[in-house]
């Protein structure tokens, strides 16, 4: 039986991608951790038992008592020695004083140890001498991924989206590449699309000014050749819901999971995709709940894309922030995140987002999309275009 032993810290991911890594053939994973981290433990659980993993928390004294955890950790090792165990150590995670003790204490019984390489996501070994270094296959989903960090996630049961499968692209890639020009007439049709939500109907009457908009007049024409609308005597009637939730500005993100969609079937470290992710996160006594417009993991790192139609001329701060924020809390310190904007950007917002460690998309870069996200994606790391054995 392999028994795999790692540190519990603030970002525990490659800890478990390790263990999804077929050719380890792991069987069992002990986390050693303080008390305070059985949380996280339980949750790490709930992603390795359903795979089959027996799982153990292992715990350590809190202080920083060196003789002490040493004292326990050798405990630990020992006992593994008199089960019999095929023992290997991850030392990727772990305070550093933690994670030195151990080391030191699995190197003298000469078991394998190996750490997972945080950018290229390699397994490298520390102990012994003369193995190759492997790319960790890509196996961890967007539910495990938040799982790990304590968070609960709804995926979308049906896609709205399948009604206008033909559209998303093509209108998509249309509006996207005339941003500047569309502009104000989208701002408009996103109205008109939202006091028919408010409403609770498809359809909608246009004043005298807007029904003199060019702009807008344009939109409308796109939407009737694509069967989406119908526009007569001044009212606009959407042809379904799927149709109206397009116009009200979620054709961008459906648009930005398209091409996701494309370029997942080119590269290889894309692992899965979802639009629309609902998370909850227990706060205290009350439940969070974000949205994640686009989530992807690649190369075992979670990407969370927010797209955006409206300005940001107000609240460009707090959507930086709190996209920032999100990312931080939901995929720690490998997780990626990017801001797509169809409204033009701000100096400000550009100078923000490179403090934040965010990707930027704004609307000089829409009508090339596809070669920004996959640049972007490329960047990740991984093994580009290769399949394991």
């Amino acid at each position: 039986m392999a028994t795999h032993v790692g540190i519990i810290d603030q970002d525990p991911v490659r800890l478990v991608t390790a263990l999804l890594h077929r050719k380890f053939k792991a069987e069992k994973m002990i986390f050693i951790g303080v008390e305070c981290q059985k949380q996280q433990y339980e949750q790490l659980s709930k992603v390795l038992e359903p795979k089959g993993l027996e799982t153990e928390f292992f715990q350590i004294p809190s202080d920083i008592n060196i003789p002490l955890i040493k004292h326990k950790i050798e405990q630990l090792a020992e006992r593994l020695k008199q089960s019999g165990s095929k023992v290997f150590f991850n030392a990727s995670c772990g305070l550093r004083h933690r994670l030195l003790t151990a080391y030191e204490i699995f190197r003298t019984y000469h078991w394998p140890i190996y750490v997972i390489e945080p950018f290229s996501d390699e397994l490298c070994w520390l102990y012994p001498d003369g193995q190759q270094q492997q790319q960790v296959e890509d196996h961890i989903n967007i539910s495990d991924y938040l799982t790990i960090f304590g968070a609960r996630c709804e995926l979308p049961d049906e896609d709205v989206r399948s009604v206008l499968d033909s559209t998303i692209k093509t209108l998509g890639h249309k509006w996207a590449s005339n941003a500047y020009e569309l502009g104000p007439g989208l701002a408009t049709l996103n109205y008109l699309a939202t006091t028919c939500r408010k409403e609770q109907k498809l359809d909608v009457e246009l004043s005298d000014k807007q029904q003199g908009y060019r702009e807008l007049g344009m939109l409308l024409d796109d939407l009737n050749e694509a069967g989406l609308s119908h526009y007569e005597n001044g009212v606009l009637t959407f042809s379904s819901e799927a149709a109206r939730r397009f116009a009200n500005g979620e054709w961008l993100e459906w648009y930005v999971h398209h091409i996701v969609e494309e370029i997942k079937h080119e590269l290889l470290t894309i692992q899965d995709l979802s639009l629309g992710v609902q998370v909850y996160r227990q706060i205290g006594e009350r439940e969070v709940r974000n949205e994640l417009d686009v989530a992807t993991v690649v190369n075992n790192k979670l990407h969370i894309i927010e797209c955006k139609t409206k300005g940001m001329s107000s609240d460009g701060d707090d959507t930086l922030y709190k996209l920032e924020s999100i990312r931080d809390l939901l995929g720690g310190l490998q997780a990626r995140a990017m801001l797509v904007s169809f409204r033009p950007l701000r100096q400000h917002d550009i100078t923000r987002a490179t403090d934040l460690g965010l990707a930027l998309i704004g609307p000089d870069q829409l009508s090339d999309l596809k070669t920004h996200l996959h640049e972007w994606f490329l960047a990740a790391g991984g093994a580009r275009n290769d399949v394991f054995a």
